[in-house]
Order: structure tokens, then sequence, then C-alpha cells
């Protein structure tokens, strides 16, 4: 089951309108819409090495919408035998920045952002992304990977970092890391061969320095 320190509920939102703000259109002519801390591509939120979230975004928690699909995914898979745990979830931003900079100390600042976002850029601050099982690229092969692989798109998540598309998404592949985007999720799924966020969107990920 999900651990509870996973699952928490972000804030209620305010009455206050969102400020927003146009930073232009991606590749594929979509608005890129920075709000309250966050920039939206057609809709969707995108925090990759290209678009930063601000320090200050913290839902505190998986969404509500997000915690809901895993549920009923976890609770499909189970009926087949396939056990789903989320191992990772929400990350706060100077939680991020902990991790980051002990990979960097580890590893080297290159190889380090080849696998480790840098604070403000993971998907995990944005509380719609999370890691399942294990965090190795053998998990791709198992049981639970391939089910993961041919069946999250149904629940609106997708497999965010395709093998071979490091070149796009700026992150080597991750068979546990899963995204929850809702109905769009169908049309990333491409038939099992996956397109990435970027692809879909029309944008970049890398990092200015």
């Amino acid at each position: 089951m999900v651990k509870k320190k996973e699952v928490i509920k972000p804030k209620p939102s305010t009455s206050e309108k969102p400020s927003s703000s146009s930073s232009g259109k991606s590749s594929k002519g979509y608005d890129i819409i920075k709000r309250n801390g966050a920039y939206y591509i057609n809709g969707i939120l995108v925090a990759n090495k290209t678009y930063a979230l601000s320090s200050t975004y913290a839902p505190g928690g998986l969404t509500k919408e997000t915690n809901e699909a895993f549920l009923k995914m976890q609770k499909d898979a189970a009926k087949e035998g396939i056990q789903l745990t989320i191992i990772s979830g929400y990350r706060s931003y100077t939680k991020q920045q902990s991790i980051y900079n002990r990979y960097v100390k580890r590893d080297g600042k290159k190889e380090a952002d080849r696998y480790s976002a840098r604070p403000g850029h993971s998907e995990h601050q944005t509380g719609l992304a999370f890691d399942v099982n294990s965090l190795d690229q053998t998990f791709g092969n198992t049981k639970a990977g391939i089910w993961l692989s041919k069946n999250c798109y149904k629940y609106g998540f997708i497999l965010r970092y395709p093998k071979g598309k490091e070149s796009l998404t700026g992150y080597m592949y991750e068979p546990w890391h899963f995204r929850y985007i809702g109905s769009d999720a169908k049309n990333l799924y491409n038939n099992g061969n996956w397109i990435t966020l970027e692809e879909y969107l029309g944008v970049d990920s890398f990092y200015a320095s």
C-alpha cells in the first residue's frame, strides 16, 4: 500500500485568482504560461531542465488526482498478482536540493545531472510524480515494470523517461518513474513506443549552464 507520508493531501487552494504571464509558444504552437511558480504548456504542468518550479511551489504531497489514480492502478495490478509500492513521492524544493547535492558530491555534477534533478527542476516537487518499487533499470524487465509500461496510461500516467530518449528528456532511462497528466497519457503511450512529454508538447529540456 502507499506509505502515509507519500500521500499527504495538498493544502486547499485560496479564493484568489492565480496570477499568470505568457512566456511564448512551444514548437508545437502551444502557449507557455507561467502561473503561481510553475510553467504550463497546453494546460500540462512541465518541470524539466528548461522549465523550473519556484522554491515556494509546494503542494505538500501527491495531488488528490494523482493519489486516487495510483490507488486504482495499484488495485487493478494486485488483481493480476502485481504489487505496486511508491518508494518516493512528493519532495520539497529543499529536500531535492539535499538529494542533488549529495549525488554531486558522490559522482560529480555532470553525472549527477543525468539521473537527479537540480532543485526546482524535479517532477517530484509537482506532487504529480513518483517512483515505484525499485530504483534499478532492471525493474523495466520485471513483471511489474512491464505491466506498468503497458497499462499506466489507462490511469492517466506516463513513463516519464523512456529508454533511448535521454537526449530529449535530459535524463537516463527510468522505468520506475511515472508522472500523472490525465487523459493526454494515451497519446504519449503510442502503442507502447512511448513519446516523451518534451516531444508531445514541443519543448526542450536542458540547463542553461
